[in-house]
């Protein structure tokens, strides 16, 4: 994520540790989603207007993370931006590909296949859904025990009901993008931590406080996450699942995973400020590819900068396993 500080909503970081501490992040094990939520549910699939705080792009991770530092990556193809170094990734050239990122099993998403440029672009007659219909349809399946985004394997199961639980909170109308993303920044790997310093190392940090840290890959040296700050101004870095400090821990899936959806919606909001007429789906694109090289790295309808195109190419590639394993809609 980009290293913009946005204070968490302290009773939404509370209520999912209680929902923790009741059970762990699992939908239950009513089956595949198919029935209740996919292409013949009745609900189309995710879209809509994106609330939220504005968020950033995001660092590696250990087992395979994003390839690269945070800092907001710039249109004319410098490495890393005015605000911090490029990491250990590959530069964040200008070649700004034009068209949408996301062409594979399911074809890729045009206005004469899905409706107006504007209209969401994901229902399958034209019209347009909002996020709340997709949250709330999807939180409801979680509720009654339900999985939309099960794809049959636990391990990447596993936060499920978590992801779509923030992102009926923040407005984020795709949950499974976020799951994706997720593939990339961690492998699910809850104690993953990147190889890189993003944003270098604040005063009186050690270069280990200042990596990216857990599923989603924060990095509060960043700014990032300040409620995993200790009261010495150091982040709480606990990887003891059992200790009393793993409850404001970075490591924590639901201190990690909240900040990752505030940013994924607010990138979301930026680039519909930016770049009004772009379809939904590419709004969720642009937003991937915000969260991993900064809004800069955006330069139209799903269009980007070679570094954020690289990855959300690679969000796309997960994003299909994971929609054809689960039954949800693919507009990608």
């Amino acid at each position: 994520m980009r290293k913009v500080a946005h204070p968490l909503e302290a009773s939404a970081v509370a209520g999912l540790l209680a929902l923790a501490a009741i059970a762990p992040f699992g939908c239950g094990d009513s089956g595949s989603a198919a029935g209740s939520w996919g292409p013949d549910s009745g609900v189309d699939g995710p879209s809509g207007s994106s609330g939220g705080t504005s968020g950033s792009g995001t660092g590696t991770s250990s087992s395979g993370g994003s390839g690269g530092a945070r800092p907001d990556a710039s249109a004319s193809g410098s490495s890393g931006g005015s605000s911090g170094s490029s990491g250990s990734g590959g530069s964040a050239s200008s070649s700004g590909s034009s068209g949408s990122s996301g062409q594979g099993s399911s074809g890729s998403i045009d206005a004469s296949s899905s409706g107006t440029p504007d209209d969401g672009g994901f229902g399958d007659d034209g019209a347009p859904l909002d996020a709340s219909t997709v949250s709330d349809g999807a939180a409801g399946a979680c509720a009654a025990g339900a999985d939309p985004l099960k794809t049959g394997d636990m391990g990447k199961d596993a936060y499920d009901c978590t992801l779509i639980a923030l992102a009926q909170m923040y407005g984020d109308p795709d949950p499974m993008m976020a799951k994706a993303q997720i593939q990339i920044e961690s492998g699910f790997n809850v104690l993953a931590t990147s190889p890189d310093s993003p944003c270098g190392d604040p005063n009186g940090w050690s270069d280990g406080e200042s990596k990216s840290f857990g599923l989603i890959q924060v990095t509060p040296a960043c700014g990032e996450e300040n409620a995993a700050l200790l009261p010495n101004g150091h982040p709480n870095l606990d990887m003891d699942m059992s200790s009393a400090l793993w409850a404001t821990s970075v490591y924590n899936p639901a201190i990690n995973l909240d900040a990752g959806i505030q940013s994924i919606a607010g990138s979301l909001k930026t680039a519909e400020r930016n770049f009004p007429g772009c379809t939904m789906a590419q709004y969720v694109e642009m937003s991937a590819g915000a969260f991993n090289s900064g809004d800069n790295a955006v330069t139209g309808c799903a269009m980007f900068n070679s570094r954020a195109q690289g990855y959300v190419n690679a969000a796309i590639t997960n994003y299909h396993q994971f929609a054809q394993a689960a039954g949800w809609p693919d507009p990608y």
